[in-house]
């Protein structure tokens, strides 16, 4: 069995892990490049014949791990692909949405809206706990607890047992389930965008978030929150809603500027089944935990420009969560040069992004104009969709396995996991990109 890396190496975005075994070839996502020099690496051809490739397991919808499937289709590949349900409905979607943009660019596109729909018709959707049968290979799924429809892929092949983290969740996340812990492998694939730190107790996070959010009230300005359109927008208005509902905040306007993220919103309210208890306890009662007096859904530019009339204070939560895409951009332009406006950054921010930029205090440029930042850029770790290394350790040392090979993390977080397991485990590897290991 031969394994590859051929995204997320030493790196956080453009996950994709090729195995070749007994002339059967998979691969474990199909992940977009984000950040510095995406464009280029997104363009690349593979290193592979898109022709070979058996079946795809995607653990999640996120755009860097399902975002060069459509390309992966435009060039042949005819195969299946394996996901739960709710992350093909959040993939049609982000796809789709990706396949706009591109389309609006003055440069060759990655893919189009027809690549988008034939790839859909080669999923095949399972449920947690189900088993696949590939010839000789057997896969199971498991609740990774990152966003709705999220799996890790236990893959039992050549008499080895591989565990696949996928992108693992953080602790007690308020809408999606716990990660699911794995009793034994041989060989572990894990992330590890925090491989270093500890999360803040989401507690502290809450707080946070809410002294912000009366901190704008009281001065009459601004808080922008630049947000993924999946799971933190959802998390971030679940908090808005309790902070609503219990009173700890006066009228205030809040607006959802991302078509992309209404859209999600809409699915995660069809997955009540995946929710956490507090989640279905609140629901259960009567709370629409996705709306509350004061919020208002912005879909269309020329709702975009009524915001910017809107009294302030005011709340607005748009995309994108490195502030590099959607409308979040437009609002830094209007209301970065406000020394009382906050940016309130609340999830990982990759190299190159606006979003780096802002947190390093480096000089911002939009369209190539250069745009003046006085708001106070501040940020919250504790709403981090994925798990610590605290985390990580344990659900690792959990399988008690063999090797591991660890991925999906800048250099520095991958390093710092891998000090961390070296004295449980013989074989710890941070793999070079397009190099392959025998397993």
């Amino acid at each position: 069995m031969k394994i590859s890396f051929l995204g997320a190496c030493r790196e956080v975005t453009g996950s994709c892990i090729l195995i070749e075994s007994h002339g059967t070839k998979f691969l474990i996502d199909t992940g977009m490049f984000q950040g510095l020099n995406s464009y280029e690496k997104n363009m690349k051809d593979f290193v592979f014949d898109p022709k070979e490739i058996d079946f795809v397991l995607l653990t999640h919808a996120h755009l860097d791990h399902s975002g060069r499937l459509p390309k992966l289709y435009k060039e042949g590949f005819r195969g299946k692909v394996f996901a739960t349900e709710a992350t093909k409905d959040l993939v049609e979607i982000i796809l789709k949405d990706s396949a706009r943009i591109f389309e609006k660019e003055m440069r060759p596109s990655l893919f189009n809206y027809n690549d988008v729909s034939n790839l859909l018709n080669l999923f095949e959707c399972f449920n947690y706990s189900d088993e696949i049968i590939i010839g000789d290979i057997i896969v199971k799924l498991k609740d990774a607890g990152h966003i709705l429809g999220s799996a890790i892929f236990e893959v039992f092949i050549e008499g080895k047992k591989l565990v696949f983290s996928g992108d693992l969740g953080n602790h007690n996340s308020p809408i999606v389930r716990d990660t699911e812990f794995i009793d034994s492998a041989d060989i572990v694939f894990t992330e590890s965008t925090y491989g270093s730190k500890v999360h803040v107790d989401r507690e502290i996070g809450r707080e946070e978030l809410l002294n912000n959010i009366k901190e704008i009230i009281e001065t009459k300005a601004v808080l922008l929150i630049p947000c993924f359109s999946i799971e933190r927008t959802q998390e971030i208005l679940f908090e808005i809603n309790n902070f609503v509902e219990n009173k700890e905040i006066p009228f205030v306007n809040i607006f959802l500027d991302s078509p992309l993220a209404i859209k999600a919103t809409h699915i995660y309210g069809n997955y009540k089944e995946f929710f956490d208890k507090e989640s279905i306890t609140l629901i259960d009662s009567g709370d629409d935990i996705f709306d509350f007096d004061g919020f208002r859904k912005t879909k269309t530019i020329k709702d975009s420009r009524k915001i910017l009339k809107a009294a302030c204070p005011k709340i607005i939560i748009a995309g994108s969560g490195m502030c590099s895409g959607g409308r979040m951009p437009f609002y830094l332009k209007h209301y970065g040069k406000n020394e009382n406006n906050i940016v309130l950054l609340n999830s990982y921010q990759a190299e190159g992004t606006i979003g780096r930029k802002l947190e390093t205090k480096e000089d911002i440029y939009i369209n190539d104009e250069k745009i003046l930042i006085n708001a106070k850029i501040r940020k919250i770790s504790s709403f981090s969709s994925h798990a610590d290394c605290m985390k990580l350790k344990k659900w690792i040392l959990k399988m008690n396995p063999q090797k591991v090979f660890i991925n999906h993390g800048e250099e520095k977080e991958s390093i710092a996991l891998k000090k961390s397991l070296k004295k449980y485990i013989d074989e710890v590897i941070i793999p070079e990109p397009e190099k392959a290991y025998k397993a």
